[in-house]
């Protein structure tokens, strides 16, 4: 073989293999930085997730706390209306806080979901603001909640890509009724 054709067929070879391994190393490097990235707002997402669920949930506890007062729920402790109403409004304040962050990295889904969930809080308010409150109003109020409360956590659970069956079946034995007296 002329040895200049062998040279330039050394020289194609290397350049090929140059080529070959530039383009295998800046697609893995690519691929690694997005799974990083990725990695880095799914860790955000989480905590932005949870902060809010908390904040909301601690909303609905200081509701249901009421709604034990007003004698429309037979568990839990009863608690001053002043100072739960108060807490309420700090309640909101801390979960419109919250809420940004849910906004800026949440799913279109999971803040459908996280939307839906915090209105119904405030329905839930609603029914508690009435000197007498409608007792199964409110309890279908809260189960709604509740449904609600789960369907954001299945969101947040398919946009976190966590693997598991579907949350429990929601039980209401807590909401029966209270007692009344017999004459």
């Amino acid at each position: 073989m002329n040895p200049i054709v062998a040279q330039v067929l050394t020289i194609a070879g290397v350049l090929l293999g140059a080529a070959g391994t530039f383009i295998a190393t800046t697609t893995t490097e690519r691929t690694r930085w997005r799974r990083a990235r990725s990695a880095r707002w799914d860790d955000r997402r989480l905590i932005a997730y949870v902060e809010y669920a908390n904040a909301v949930k601690q909303m609905v506890r200081l509701c249901r706390r009421i709604a034990e007062t007003k004698d429309l729920l037979t568990t839990g402790q009863p608690i001053d209306l002043d100072a739960a109403r108060t807490a309420l409004a700090e309640g909101e304040t801390e979960r419109a806080l919250k809420w940004e962050t849910v906004l800026l990295l949440g799913e279109p889904a999971t803040i459908s979901a996280a939307r839906a969930w915090h209105e119904q809080v405030w329905h839930l308010e609603r029914i508690l603001r009435d000197d007498h409150p409608d007792q199964p109003a409110f309890i279908d109020a809260y189960k709604e909640t509740m449904r609600l409360r789960n369907k954001f956590y299945a969101h947040a659970r398919t946009d976190l890509d966590v693997a598991s069956d579907p949350l429990p079946e929601l039980t209401w034995n807590s909401l029966e009724p209270p007692s009344t007296p017999s004459g």
